[in-house]
Parts: C-alpha cells; structure tokens; sequence
C-alpha cells in the first residue's frame, strides 16, 4: 500500500536521522530532507520530493506509537473525500479562559484530540500550503490547511495510546506503552 517515504528531519539533527535509517535498513525511502523552522515548512519540504498526483500521509515523531492498519485505513477513507485524520472524542471537561478566570465552559461533545497520521490527496495539500504560504498564515496541523479551502476532513477513532510526546511526564508515558 505505501509506495514510498520521506523522512523529513531536523536540520541539525540530519546526520543522526541518515544514520539511524541506514541502520535499520528503511526500505521504500525516497529520501531525506531538512525541515524548515515551522511545521508547514517543513512538510512542503517533503511534499516537493512526492509525485504530482496519489496520497499521502502526514506522520510526525512526536508522535512515536503508531499501530498496525492505522495507514491502510487513514489511506482508503483519504480516498472517499480527499482528506482524512485520526482522533478521539474529549473526555476532558474544557473551560474557556480569561487570564485566571474561568469564563465559559466549552461543548466537549462536538470536540476530538486529532492525532497523526493525516491523509490527504496530495493535490488537495499542495493546494492548502500554497494558499497558506501566499498568505503567510500558520496552522497547527495540515487539516486546519484544507479546512480553509473548503474540505471537510473525515475523522477516524484513532487509539488513546497515539499519544502526543510534548512534555517529560508523556514521555514517562510513553515509555510504559512501548
């Protein structure tokens, strides 16, 4: 199903990624790219390494648990509407705030924690970064990019333990999954 990957990397940390993929013998790389100072820049770095037309998945390391079939699922709902992303209902109770006070209390049930991978049509991204990039607007993911042209990506349930690795207690975490 996956035809081909791009290892996007951190540009002082490019060494250390070359290594640690010939190490583990990555088969089906199409190569190796530096990233940029932001997350959209450095996935148009890796976009400009893809075929014009076909999908792709949008996976980032902060991300390091990923479970088998999640790219063959997120793959074929891609398929049906161009756009697709994993996530999980809210659990949590979110409050809107004001410096300390707390203002409002948020609908959590018209809320989901996306995740990675991301699927879309790699016509339809490319689309979203250019748009983006002539208006030099930022987003915190790649669906927030096609939601602004219009596209309604599809949500899967993704798995809880998909986990984000943002601070030392995740990592703590994270270390007890795997």
């Amino acid at each position: 199903m996956v035809s081909g990957i791009v290892v996007v990397g951190p540009p002082r940390r490019m060494a250390l990624v070359r290594r640690l993929l010939s190490s583990r013998g990555t088969r089906k790389l199409l190569g190796i790219v530096r990233g940029g100072e932001t997350r959209a820049e450095s996935v148009r770095a890796g976009l400009a390494l893809l075929p014009s037309h076909g999908f792709v998945a949008i996976h980032d390391a902060a991300r390091p648990i990923i479970h088998p079939g999640m790219l063959s699922k997120g793959l074929r709902a891609c398929r049906s509407r161009g756009a697709a992303t994993y996530g999980h209902p809210v659990t949590d109770t979110l409050k809107r705030t004001d410096g300390k006070d707390v203002v409002a209390t948020v609908d959590r049930s018209l809320l989901i924690a996306v995740q990675t991978p991301q699927f879309f049509s790699i016509e339809l991204l490319r689309r979203a970064h250019e748009a983006a990039s002539k208006t030099h607007s930022e987003a915190t993911d790649d669906c927030e990019l096609v939601e602004r042209l219009g596209v309604r990506p599809i949500w899967l349930p993704g798995p809880r333990t998909n986990m984000k690795l943002t601070t030392r207690d995740d990592l703590v975490l994270i270390r007890a999954l795997v």
